[in-house]
């Protein structure tokens, strides 16, 4: 897999200074922590292609902890701020994000346990190519399903274990198996959500100044393209609701009209009545831009554009 890490991107000369950051805040994280606490960083493959340096913290009795990502506070640290502040926002961040119990690793050896939590998601196929090698995989579209199993914790957070070929093996099981049982449990553990874009934008306005805010209620709604976000309960790798049986028919009976799918990231699609769409090309640079400019790297779903027709109930590239 092509090597995507901080350490690949940043310019000559400066990957001692990151080795340095690293070593640094190791040692004054583990002023916080009894001796027999593990720190450690490690890289985390991610979706395409993407390498990510990740800090975890181990503590007694603990075998599960969230990931820190280091690339937010290295820049950081390279823009002035110091390292004493950086670890006091990673220590909130873990004190708020840690797990409140452990993970009871025989969970995921007996496939009884496991079934009702295998569930699927969407990735780029070609981005994520040499990824797919290792994982049950089904190619749909320019996309990939995979799945995953969703951990079972009272935290509140989105912990998950991906599945790999390797877990067949011992399951004893096919992809096609897989498939079904995560055809099953995704509609059912992570029901679909559609709304429109204003109303989802709702509860941003408060970080708006009051003349942005005044001039979003006060927009003439003919002057707007109606848009629409699909995505599921958690908002959590909720473009796959595409796939949910009679969500999109559904949802066209409902806005009587044929559907552009904009891949907002790999968490949800936009929706737009096909009516109100005079060029897909326009669809596609607004994808594309949004993709290279707001998007985080591994969140990155696809540049195209999809469209659904309601009369043959099928999805096609655009």
């Amino acid at each position: 897999m092509k090597d995507n890490s901080i350490k690949q991107q940043l310019p000559a000369g400066q990957g001692s200074v990151y080795h340095s950051f690293q070593q640094q805040l190791l040692t004054g994280l583990k002023e916080f922590f009894s001796d027999d606490t593990k720190l450690s960083i490690d890289s985390f493959s991610h979706n395409n292609q993407l390498t990510l340096d990740g800090l975890t913290i181990l503590e007694p009795g603990s075998n599960i902890s969230p990931t820190i990502y280091l690339e937010q506070y290295f820049n950081q640290f390279q823009d002035g701020i110091t390292l004493a502040d950086i670890q006091q926002q990673i220590l909130s961040f873990y004190r708020q994000h840690r797990f409140t119990q452990n993970i009871d690793t025989s969970f995921f050896t007996c496939l009884d346990n496991v079934q009702p939590q295998i569930v699927y998601k969407l990735i780029h196929y070609q981005k994520n190519k040499d990824f797919l090698e290792d994982l049950p995989h089904f190619a749909y579209l320019d996309l990939a399903i995979v799945f995953y199993c969703l951990v079972p914790n009272n935290s509140g957070e989105n912990a998950s274990i991906l599945i790999h070929n390797s877990h067949l093996g011992y399951w004893d099981i096919s992809k096609d198996s897989l498939l079904l049982f995560a055809q099953n449990n995704t509609p059912k553990l992570l029901p679909w959500r559609f709304d429109s874009l204003t109303n989802l934008l709702f509860p941003m306005l408060s970080s708006l100044s009051e003349e942005e805010e005044l001039k979003l209620l006060q927009a003439p709604e003919n002057e707007n393209v109606p848009m629409y976000v699909l995505t599921n309960n958690r908002c959590y790798f909720g473009a796959c609701c595409i796939l949910y049986p009679d969500v999109l028919k559904n949802i066209s009976e409902t806005l009587k009209d044929n559907l552009f799918l904009l891949p907002s990231s790999i968490h949800e699609f936009i929706i737009i009545p096909a009516s109100f769409a005079d060029n897909p090309d326009d669809l596609r640079e607004i994808v594309c831009e949004v993709n290279l400019t707001e998007v985080a790297a591994d969140e990155i779903l696809s540049d195209s554009i999809y469209y659904y027709n309601k009369d043959t109930d099928q999805i096609s590239l655009r």
